[in-house]
């Protein structure tokens, strides 16, 4: 899975857990401009953890990671397996 893949996989997680309009969102835009706030990003990992069959090793992301960011953080764990 590349990076396109995986951002537009997010992009189907926040339109369904989240009802996120993604017409506008690409993978500059951060978690917080979607109102996303911290809390609803580890929901979100764990929901990626689970349909990716796979666990974060490490997940060093800022506060208010934008879509690219948490797309490599993915990209690096799923290479990792």
């Amino acid at each position: 899975m590349n990076a396109e893949q995986i951002i537009a996989r997010l992009k189907y997680l926040l339109q369904e857990h989240f009802s996120i309009d993604i017409a506008n969102v690409d993978g500059n835009t951060r978690m917080r401009d979607m109102g996303i706030d911290s809390m609803h990003v580890v929901d979100l990992m764990l929901e990626i953890e689970s349909e990716m069959g796979f666990q974060f090793d490490s997940l060093n992301l800022q506060p208010n990671p934008s879509l690219a960011e948490l797309s490599q953080a993915i990209e690096k764990n799923i290479k990792r397996e």
